[in-house]
């Protein structure tokens, strides 16, 4: 019972719009202190609308498993400590110019947002100054 219900409600969360799924992976990962990429050899890619390269990140690696199909099959959900996060991963990326993908889903669709707006809305979430 209790791995249907927790299948229930991984499929409710994945049916929201992508600014709601948005704004659960905020309030996850301020709570859990991570967020999960896909990993094989490197991490997976998207391509956004202009043909760049996107990261795609999830609030937890159950969601991050369900999307390793397709292109990313193979691919294993893999940790990133919030505070890599904020004070390593999204500053390269900054300055990289490579937006991230927030909580795609096995259908493809993702929230695009630059890494420098992640850094501002995960602080913001969190309580502390960017």
């Amino acid at each position: 019972m209790e791995n249907e219900q927790s299948q229930e409600r991984m499929q409710a969360v994945l049916r929201l719009p992508a600014d709601r799924r948005y704004t659960y992976f905020l309030q996850r990962v301020v709570e859990s202190g991570e967020v999960w990429g896909l990993d094989g050899e490197g991490w997976a890619l998207a391509l956004d609308d202009e043909g760049r390269d996107v990261l795609p990140l999830w609030p937890s690696p159950e969601f991050a498993a369900i999307c390793a199909n397709r292109l990313w099959s193979g691919f294993q959900p893999r940790s990133i400590p919030l505070s890599v996060l904020l004070d390593n991963v999204l500053p390269q990326l900054a300055e990289d110019g490579m937006p991230v993908g927030i909580f795609f889903t096995p259908a493809g669709q993702g929230h695009p947002v630059s890494a420098r707006e992640l850094i501002e809305a995960l602080r913001a979430v969190h309580g502390v100054q960017a």
